[in-house]
């Protein structure tokens, strides 16, 4: 056996246990998911094969339906309205002045709190009696007020700008370090050029973040569409099925009705929603990242 042979099959050799480990914890229990799918099941006993039911029962299930719009809501929310924030968050706090460090520290602060523990205070804070609706009793803004989290046209939309009090400050702070990596001297060749302003940031500012572009706008996707802290915590789905989202809805069918063949056929099918949506949305920036 020549040298380059047995490092080879050294090499294979050490990989195996890792291999080992990832087809018993990741593959196995993937393909029995996919089984699973397709029986019905209620978690103890023999499943029993049904076909496609499963997979036909998601797209007629108000539960489901309502949940996968919610969840691409949040997704069409994240990529429209707060990565653009976040950026600008971003490049404002990336300039030297005086009570910089206290306010970066600030911005990322609720990111570290428990998202449990922030659910339940903004729940207390939302109610009809709560604390926001007195001040807007105390402003004369009284025809203002509602029940934020217990109404249909509200729960929702009450949720999207609750996760952005996190999502903006995650976003902003991985923005932040790309900007830092931009090499000065490029702002100085530019501004002895004449650029200023906003010519600078949309021919060298941009350009060069469009790789942390890409990957606060995955992150931003794939986070909206698994989406369930908040609406469990704060509405559990309702009033109705208007705060709803996927994740939540599976979560219910697995937990709440015992269904897990049903569930599991969910969450399939949501695993296949983020990869189709991340292909999508990573191709069209990555060829931004080239064009620019």
């Amino acid at each position: 056996m020549n040298l380059d042979r047995k490092k080879y099959w050294t090499g294979i050799l050490f990989l195996l246990p890792a291999l080992a480990v990832f087809l018993l914890f990741f593959y196995y229990p993937f393909l029995e998911s996919v089984y699973y799918s397709f029986t019905s099941w209620n978690g103890s006993g023999k499943p029993e094969f049904i076909g496609w039911d499963n997979y036909v029962n998601l797209f007629t299930d108000p539960h489901m339906t309502d949940g996968l719009k919610n969840s691409l809501k949040m997704a069409v929310f994240g990529i429209v309205v707060q990565n653009p924030l976040a950026l600008l968050v971003a490049v404002m706090i990336n300039k030297r002045f005086r009570t910089r460090a206290f306010i970066r520290t600030a911005i990322y602060f609720p990111v570290i709190v428990s998202l449990v523990v922030a659910s339940v205070v903004w729940g207390q804070l939302l109610q009809f009696d709560g604390f926001f609706n007195e001040i807007l009793n105390r402003l004369g803004l009284a025809s203002w007020t509602e029940d934020w989290l217990s109404t249909l046209k509200t729960s929702f939309p009450t949720i999207i700008l609750l996760s952005q009090w996190q999502a903006i400050g995650f976003c902003a702070v991985i923005y932040l370090a790309g900007l830092q990596s931009i090499p000065p001297d490029m702002y100085e060749a530019a501004e002895l050029e004449g650029a200023r302003g906003f010519t600078l940031f949309r021919n060298i500012t941009l350009p060069m973040l469009m790789p942390t572009v890409t990957i606060v706008l995955f992150l931003t996707v794939v986070g909206a569409l698994k989406l369930f802290d908040l609406p469990y915590i704060m509405t559990n789905g309702g009033p109705g099925t208007s705060s709803y989202t996927l994740f939540l809805a599976i979560y219910n069918a697995a937990f709440r009705e015992n269904n897990y063949g049903y569930a599991t056929a969910g969450g399939i099918f949501l695993a296949v929603c983020i990869i189709a949506v991340s292909i999508v949305q990573l191709s069209i920036t990555r060829k931004r990242e080239v064009e620019l």
